[in-house]
């Protein structure tokens, strides 16, 4: 895929070393950021320690103390739960959401209702490194290139220019939206609870985009996962952000976050693990590293002016200071699926909309609150995906020839339904029309996403451009192996919001 932006980061300061490295932006590679996305997170109210959970871990790779600033989300776009977490130089700090969820327990200073504690300094580095007596360079005097020494916290603020000390007021411990200490309370887990359990409980509607038409699948006859999942564990997705200041704003509400806290330093990498006792199985994947250059704060897509940047539907432009790259719209990976041999393959799909903050699938303007009473599930054009087995036979979802949508006249109901209407989600394979039988499948999938499936939109020739959704996308699987299980993202082909050229049939395949 053709590199949208090439840029020398010289020094590379957020290490101090004295040599030269380079970040493709756009190019959704594991890179220092400044924000991460940990697109697919789950916890098992129901199962407690024997059920789902998920595990996630920042590390500051810079000498310098950082404020991280993190944001719990719903499945259905809506941001519930925010604080801060401040990291000295080189530090990592690594949080279970069970343990925020179920047990309030939020990272912070150690006190008697936590059992997580953000050190207040850190030892130097060793002089010449970790080298050994037979290492060709343990002689080798390092002098000035050695990494500079860890900053410190310092009583609940952080290092600011050199000899100085940012204040973080230790009310800003506290978390939006309700005020309270580290330790969140039992009436406002509560609430969390309720709003994360809001897509499996809400009534839920399949818009079938033939005129005026909106229907209620019938759940007994399991026409759609997003009718049958009334239980299991709860989806959300979390982002982390450098910041200026300690600050308790919700990113989706509060415009003056992104106008005066959110900052650019490209200073943290993170990762998540998803782990099941009970069922003697983990799976890991890095995050998403989400570079900021000053560069994506000028720069449009060409052919509609449209912004390339992340967090744009949020603030509208107004913020000099986010310039976050955008996610692809193309997206390849492999399944399995034979469930006599316990082979099955589930997919993970985190969408957000570059323009609106709550995509348009999802909603039909109604959702105003984190407890929404119902739910939409649009199939007006929601993605194009191909399947193919392994001796590449083909099976494309679509009405027609040019391009093939998401819907196929003569089914009912039309089009086929849309499966992944949330912003996150995991869905089984199998109710996907994958090349196979009943028996066994195996192969892999091409997703292709608003807008790189259609060039129409592109050329100007779209009459309503509302109608039409704007993405940006993260996609992974899960795959199982009887009592194993290997989760991993899959593999970028096209970034429209980077590319306008990157649309069906080329995609991003021929451009380096």
């Amino acid at each position: 895929m053709k590199r949208f932006l090439t840029m020398a980061l010289v020094g590379v300061l957020a290490l101090g070393l004295g040599s030269t490295a380079y970040a493709n932006l756009c190019s959704t590679d594991v890179v220092p950021a400044a924000s991460l996305l940990f697109p697919f997170v789950q916890y098992d109210y129901e199962a407690g320690d024997a059920g789902d959970n998920t595990l996630f871990a920042i590390t500051n790779v810079s000498n310098e103390a950082q404020i991280v600033h993190i944001t719990i989300w719903t499945d259905y776009s809506v941001a519930i739960l925010d604080f801060n977490v401040i990291l000295t130089g080189y530090d990592v700090v690594t949080m279970s959401i069970r343990d925020i969820l179920r047990d309030g327990r939020l990272p912070g200073p150690l006190t008697g209702d936590t059992i997580w504690e953000i050190d207040n300094e850190g030892d130097s580095p060793w002089d010449d490194g970790p080298v050994s007596d037979f290492n060709e360079l343990a002689s080798y005097d390092f002098g000035a290139n050695n990494l500079p020494d860890p900053e410190p916290t310092w009583d609940g603020g952080v290092v600011g220019p050199p000899g100085e000390y940012l204040d973080c007021d230790p009310d800003f411990w506290d978390s939006s939206p309700n005020n309270y200490d580290i330790t969140i309370g039992p009436s406002f887990l509560s609430t969390l609870e309720t709003y994360l359990k809001a897509s499996q409980t809400a009534l839920k509607w399949y818009e079938d985009c033939t005129g005026t038409e909106v229907t209620i699948l019938d759940a007994d006859n399991n026409e759609s996962w997003f009718i049958t999942r009334d239980s299991g564990p709860v989806w959300m997705y979390i982002t982390a952000d450098v910041v200026i200041n300690c600050n308790k704003k919700l990113p989706d509400t509060e415009v003056s976050y992104w106008t005066n806290d959110v900052a650019m330093d490209n200073v943290l990498v993170g990762d998540q693990i998803w782990v099941n006792s009970a069922n003697n199985y983990s799976e890991t994947d890095n995050a998403v590293h989400l570079e900021a250059s000053e560069f994506l704060g000028s720069t449009t897509i060409p052919s509609t002016g449209d912004p390339t940047s992340f967090y744009y539907r949020y603030h509208g432009g107004a913020s000099s200071l986010e310039n976050r790259e955008p996610l692809p719209t193309a997206w390849a990976f492999r399944y399995g699926y034979a469930p006599a041999s316990g082979v099955d393959t589930w997919i993970r799909a985190w969408k957000g909309g570059t323009l609106d903050a709550i995509v348009q699938d999802l909603n039909d303007g109604s959702i105003a609150d984190p407890g929404p009473a119902d739910l939409y599930a649009s199939a007006c054009i929601p993605y194009t995906y191909y399947a193919w087995d392994e001796a590449e036979n083909v099976n494309f979802v679509g009405p027609g020839d040019d391009p093939p949508w998401s819907g196929e006249e003569g089914d009912d109901p039309i089009p086929v339904p849309n499966l992944l209407p949330l912003e996150t989600q995991e869905v089984a394979v199998n109710q996907f029309f994958i090349v196979g039988d009943d028996d066994a499948a195996f192969g892999w999938l091409l997703f292709v996403w608003p807008r790189s499936n259609t060039d129409a939109l592109v050329a100007g020739a779209d009459p309503d451009p509302d109608f039409y959704d704007q993405y940006q996308t993260w996609m992974g699987t899960k795959i199982g192996f009887g009592n194993y299980s290997a989760g991993k993202s899959g593999a970028v082909m096209a970034n429209w919001n980077c590319d306008s050229n990157e649309i069906l049939p080329q995609l991003g395949l021929d451009k380096y």
